[in-house]
This record gives structure tokens, sequence and C-alpha cells, in this order.
């Protein structure tokens, strides 16, 4: 009997005598675990085939599969490989494997068996081939089994807190904070099981750590909750050193005054931004559309200012990473640094939390081995763009971080489309948005093809009140990658967005389908809300509500599912349920104050709904995108003061329609 053992660091083992030297060649343990992988169902003979020889003819990658089917069967003295039509699998009777062994402790509920026999991400370090579909599936598998990793660790601790037993509690918690390093809840989780388990001190040091290591790792600021932990273990003994939890336009302030001390050195800029209305707002758009300008027409010249602009310590790491830059035509990129770049793009194409997390690490470490590598700067910038545009990180802090990477990949080479993208939205982050605009527009021009300029530029679009075009916009990115749920999933929203909902309705079921299930979508709260939003327009309101359920259990207590999964029962006129379901909001999230705002607005209340707009002090992407839907917010957008909040925020204000009466038409 042979063990494969994928998780964690790989390996073929055999209960009954060594496994020969030949069976452990690479090409054919790849083969087994891709069949592993591939589990009951199997695998396809033509999805190996492009997935081993990606660049081979049908017919030469036909044959290589064949060939290495009876190398590694000869090579193993035994056949695990059975053939079912065009579709290969494991026999389970020769050979089994780690991740069936921990699928099926964890359908057996038996979640202690399941923790031992996980030992680490799936194939992690082990490369199989050059094919990016390949590393999509695999990334994708790596990340459901993790998923429900961290979910067996999260229902053991729970269990022995609930039987007192925090000893157990701390165990289980410590393997989860170890397997996700950079999550702020579960590292909220441990630090309360520490503290329950009668240790404050280890509780305190493990929070210092975690803040030391979301700054180093991620260029950000931990979560003020996690300072808020620290100071409540502390005491009254430590509250002049301790620093309080800052709330509020403090807490923004607070942060860009770490960022800037924190990052000295790096290409990212301040993450201050004064309020809506001020003077300042104004001077910082003149600057920002004065760098696209500049951009278009001298890149050098617009990066000098920007380096300028983040001191001479900066401006000398500029300097020796351009000693570095060749000619972008010809210059060869490390291959330490593409395998990094390879990998961070997998992460990001993930657009979950945590893999958006990892594509920054991984991009960072690509830069590192190479700091001329032009597309690693797009990545980090896309990455910081999603992290931002998400909610997952604070915009504040992503948007400014993504247009200095942007810059950045564009002064090492001004060639390709994806950083102007990224310089775009971080932009429209900004609320500059003719600049955004200008920038967009470069990108399109410099890469038609490129999905995600046009992606984005309907954004941008649907902000400025343009529906139609934003809907165009969008219908070209998804013709362009069609295999990209996240695009397809904006081009159904705005479809919505724009009044057509059975159109909507029929592209999500088309391009996801009835059930979703597939692992990216059930890690992916937007896309859920967003269905949910659909199904409810069509009335389908159970439906619905699963799918804002789940988001909530991704992202319990986070204002924006909370308002969607609300609205469904407003639908349903239940507004008892839906009052009850957005008081479960956390109060303390950034956005909390505008999806409140949003809750009065459907509900009528228009003066209760501009003390809410005015209290936001983050205007993120998805709260930009919701003003300037046509749709959204109709009870008070004939309000003169809904138009003073679109011009504070520098979006145009929709001229009424004028109608005319029947008497008068005839």
């Amino acid at each position: 009997m042979f063990l494969l053992k994928l998780l964690g660091s790989f390996s073929l083992l055999c209960d009954t005598a060594p496994v020969p030297p030949g069976a452990q060649q690479k090409r054919r343990v790849g083969l087994l675990a891709l069949l592993a992988i591939g589990g009951e169902r199997g695998v396809s003979r033509d999805r190996l085939q492009s997935y081993l020889w990606p660049e081979s003819p049908a017919s030469r990658s036909r044959h290589a599969l064949d060939q290495l089917i009876y190398a590694t069967r000869r090579s193993l003295g035994s056949d695990p490989i059975l053939s079912e039509g065009r579709d290969l699998r494991l026999d389970p009777s020769i050979m089994d494997s780690d991740i069936h062994a921990f699928g099926e402790a964890i359908r057996d509920s038996r979640l202690a068996n399941a923790a031992a026999i996980y030992a680490g991400p799936l194939l992690d370090g082990f490369h199989i081939s050059d094919s990016r579909e390949l590393e999509a599936w695999i990334d994708g598998e790596r990340a459901r089994l993790e998923h429900e990793y961290h979910k067996a660790l999260e229902m053991l601790a729970s269990r022995s807190a609930a039987e007192s037993d925090h000893a157990a509690a701390v165990s289980w918690l410590r393997k989860l904070a170890t397997s996700d390093p950079l999550s702020a809840r579960v590292a909220s989780e441990f630090i309360q099981a520490l503290t329950a388990a009668g240790d404050p001190a280890g509780a305190i040091q493990y929070a210092r750590n975690y803040q030391q290591l979301v700054r180093s790792e991620l260029e950000v600021e931990p979560d003020p909750k996690i300072e808020g932990l620290i100071t409540t273990l502390s005491g009254p003994r430590v509250t002049e050193t301790a620093r309080p939890e800052p709330s509020g336009d403090q807490y923004f302030r607070h942060t860009a005054s770490r960022s800037k001390s924190a990052e000295a050195g790096s290409f990212s800029e301040p993450a201050t931004r004064p309020g809506p209305s001020t003077p300042s707002q104004s001077r910082t758009r003149f600057r920002s559309l004065a760098i696209v300008s500049l951009l278009i027409v001298a890149i050098a010249g617009s990066l000098a200012v920007l380096r300028r602009a983040q001191g001479e310590n900066v401006q000398r790491n500029v300097a020796a990473r351009d000693r570095a830059v060749r000619d972008p035509r010809t210059r060869a990129v490390n291959p330490d640094a593409k395998a990094f770049y390879l990998r961070g793009m997998n992460a990001w194409s993930d657009r979950s939390k945590s893999g958006l997390d990892t594509a920054v690490v991984y991009f960072r470490r690509a830069l590192e081995v190479d700091p001329a590598y032009a597309e690693a700067y797009a990545g980090l910038a896309n990455a910081y763009v999603l992290l931002g545009y998400s909610g997952y990180r604070p915009s504040d802090a992503m948007f400014p971080k993504a247009k200095a990477a942007a810059l950045r990949a564009i002064q090492l080479d001004s060639s390709f489309a994806a950083p102007y993208a990224a310089l775009g939205m971080g932009l429209s982050g900004e609320r500059d948005f003719r600049a955004a605009e200008t920038a967009f527009r470069k990108a399109i021009t410099v890469d038609p093809q490129y999905a995600t300029a046009h992606q984005w530029y309907g954004i941008l679009l649907m902000i400025l009140g343009r529906t139609d075009e934003a809907v165009a916009e969008t219908g070209r990115a998804a013709r362009l990658d069609p295999l990209s749920l996240q695009i397809q999933n904006n081009y159904a929203t705005f479809l919505s967005a724009s009044g057509q909902h059975a159109a909507a309705l029929r592209h999500y079921q088309n391009v996801v389908g009835e059930e979703p299930d597939s692992s990216w979508v059930r890690r992916n709260p937007w896309l859920l809300t967003n269905m949910a939003s659909v199904y409810a327009a069509n009335g389908q309101y159970q439906k619905a509500i699963r799918y804002a359920e789940r988001a909530v259990e991704i992202n319990p207590g986070h204002p924006r599912g909370l308002s969607v999964l609300a609205s469904i029962y407003d639908r349903m006129e239940q507004p008892r349920m839906a009052l009850a379901i957005f008081a479960r909001a956390d109060t303390t999230n950034e956005h909390y104050a505008a999806y409140r705002a949003f809750r009065y607005a459907a509900d009528g209340n228009a003066d209760s709904a501009f003390i809410w707009f005015d209290r936001v002090r983050e205007w993120g992407i998805p709260v930009m995108i919701t003003l300037g839907s046509p749709g959204s917010a109709m009870r008070i957008r004939q309000d003169p003061r809904f138009g003073d909040l679109l011009k504070r925020l520098g979006m145009p204000v929709p001229v009424p329609k004028t109608t005319t009466s029947p008497t008068a038409a005839r």
C-alpha cells in the first residue's frame, strides 16, 4: 500500500518496502499528486495534458501522458491509476493520500483527527509545471483545504472553551494563529484565550509580536482592536505608555502618522487625506492630476516629483533601484523573483483577504530579489487596490500605496497596461476622478485587451453616474476574460444597477450556476452579497438570504454584508427583522456610518441619513458606487442635501429628467 503525503512537504511512502527511486521522479509523482487532488471524481486526460504540457500540441501531449502513465506504473511495480473513459483517478486499494484521509475526517466530524493529519499547505514548495492554469487550480484547492483546517481548529477551540478547558483552547488557537498569522480576528481570539488561561503576559507579548509582523509583512497598521486589547490587559500600570485605541477621524490621522514613520525608505506615500469639503482636498486633487498629466507626457518627471516629496532616504533607494534597471524589452527576470511573482499573481486572483495579503508578501519578496521587476510592482499595486477596494484593509492607507507602486512600475516599464489601471483605481479611491479617468484611458490605449482596465474603468464610470457607459465597459471586460468570476460579478451587478434585473440574474446563473459550489465563490463575501441583491431584485428571496448569510458568515459584523441581508428582509416587508440584523454590525468599522446612512435612506428617513453621511470619514469605492448608482437611495435622491453630498465628494450631480405629461405628449 502506497501513501502520498501532499499536506506540507511532499513524500511518497510504502508500508512494505522502500519506494523505488524511479517512482520518485518529479513528473511521475506530480501526476500522482494531481490525481490525488482530483479525488474520487478523478481528472480528465485533457486537463492533465494542458496542466503538464501547456505549450505542446495536443497530439504530442497526449502521447507524453500515455508514456508518463506507463513509466509510473512500471516504476512502482503496481498499477495505482484507474482509467474510466477519459478520466483518470487513483485506485484507493493501492494508493491512499493524506488529503483523502483529511477530507474523510472532516466529513465524519473527527476534527481532532483532521487537525492531526493536516501538516501544512497543499504541495507547499512543490512545483509541478509552469502552467498558470495548474497553479490556479492547486492554489484553489490549497485555500479550500486550509479553510477546512481553520474551521476545524476554531470549532475545537470553541468546544474546549465551552468545557472550561482553557489550556486545550489555547493549544488549538495557537495552531490556528500559526497557520493564519496575519488575521486580526484569529489574533484577537488567541489573545483572549491566553488571558482566560491565566497568561496575560503571554497575551500581551503575542499581541506585540502580531503588530510587528503585520507592519513588516504588509506595511500597514494592525487592527486597532489589538492595541485596545493590549491596553485593557496592561491595566493602569502602563497607561502612560500604552497607546489608547483611536476612534473616528483620530484613527486615520494616527494611522497616517504611524505609516509615515514606519515606511521611511519605502515607495509609499503618507496615507493622510483631509475630509471631503476642505480646501486641502482640492489641493490634493490638483497635485494628483498634475502627477498623472506629467506621467503621460513625461514619466520620469512625475516620478522625480514623487521622490522629492518622499525625502532623501527614499530618493537614495530609488536611485539604487534605478541603477539596476535595464531595457524592459531585453532584461532577463531573476528566476526566483519570477517564481515569487507567479505565486503572488495566483494569490491575487483569489481576491479573498488572505489571498490578497499573501499576494503582497510574494510581490514584495519578488522585489527583494529583483528591485527592477516592473511586473512585480504592478502586481503589488493591484493587491493594494483590492485590499482597499474590498474593505479588507484601511483604504486610506491602501490607495496611496497602490498609486506609489504603480508609478514605480511605470517608471521601470511604461509599455504595459497593468500599472496604469492600478494607478486609476488608486486615484479613484482618493476621489481624483479626472486624473483616474486619464489613467484608465491610458491603460486601455496601451493594451485594449487588458480586461481589468475595462473592469476598473467601468467602476469609475458607475461612480460618476455614467451607468450605460459603465455597463458597456464592464461588458467588454467580461467578454475579454470570460473565466474571471470577479469581472463577471461586476458586470452582473452593473446590469442590475441599470435596471436590467432579469439579465443580471441570467448572467449570474450562467457564470456561477444555480448552486455555486466553487471554493472561490464560498470564500468571497462581496460576490455573495452582490448575488444576493440580484436574486432579491428578482423576487427569489430564499436564495438571496442564503447567499447573504454566507457572506456574513465569512465577514461577521461587517456593515456591508449585514446591510444587504437587512435589505432583503425589507423587500419581504419584515422591517423588524431587518432592524435586528443590522444591529449586529460592527460600529467601529470604517464604513459603518455610510451603511447606516443607507439604511435610513432606504426607510425614507432623510434627516437621519444625512446626519450619518456627515459622520463618514472614509468613502470606500463600494460606497461611492452605491451613491452613483441610479437605483440607490431613491427616497432621498431628490433632497437638495443629496446633491450637496455628491458635490463635496467631487461626484457629478444628476440633472433631474424633465417629464412630459400624457396630455402634453398627445
